[in-house]
């Protein structure tokens, strides 16, 4: 006989997103002070160690105006240039890096227009919101993110959707596709996958109390 298993789900789910809200004032302490120089510099990091589909979304948040990709690549593609004259075998990811650097040469360094607002002012929010993923991934198992079917039916909770209820509870409305595509699977996503690579999220955050 097939046991039901439904009320379980949604109790363990709640009590996930409870515990979520709790988080979500924790990762916004850790990134309130000096957080654009903090990303900054884990940007050029990753860049440096040649992680390519990380350099590939920077190529593409800078193509479309990212003032933070855009100084990162060009930093990176001049550290490169040395390398690249004395003939060093540099990864794909490196050559990647000085192709944008030598496209940008030949214009000015972007900068954000007084009074103007881009996606790219949410930088601080967003690799916020892929380390609450990260976190509720670690802390209850689930997978960071489900399909079409899952999250019209409600089934199968995922990282993503839990940290999107949380986030609602705090105030801030973003749809789970939203989040998913556009800032999981884009360049604060991979940032945030590098950066826990290196130091694992259990290790970012004091326990967070039932």
């Amino acid at each position: 006989m097939t046991s039901i298993t439904l009320p379980l789900v949604v109790f363990d789910e709640q009590r996930a997103i409870n515990r979520t809200v709790i988080a979500v004032s924790m990762v916004h302490r850790m990134l309130s002070e000096d957080s654009r120089e903090w990303l900054e510099t884990e940007l050029r990091k990753a860049l440096r160690k040649g992680r390519l589909p990380l350099t590939s979304k920077a190529v593409e948040a800078a193509d479309r105006g990212d003032e933070i990709a855009d100084a990162a690549l060009r930093d990176i593609g001049a550290e490169l240039q040395m390398p690249l004259l004395q003939g060093r075998d540099l990864a794909p990811s490196h050559l990647q890096v000085i192709a944008y650097f030598q496209r940008a040469a030949k214009r000015p360094p972007h900068k954000r227009k007084p009074g103007r607002y881009a996606w790219y002012d949410d930088w601080q929010r967003n690799i916020g919101i892929c380390f609450h993923i990260l976190l509720t991934c670690a802390e209850y198992g689930v997978p960071p993110t489900r399909n079409r079917q899952s999250r019209r039916s409600g089934r199968r909770p995922s990282g993503i959707s839990i940290v999107t209820a949380a986030l609602a509870l705090n105030r801030i409305n973003l749809e789970e596709s939203t989040i998913q595509q556009k800032i999981w699977f884009g360049l604060m996503g991979e940032l945030a996958r590098q950066t826990v690579a290196e130091r694992p999220i259990e290790t970012w955050f004091r326990p967070v109390s039932p």
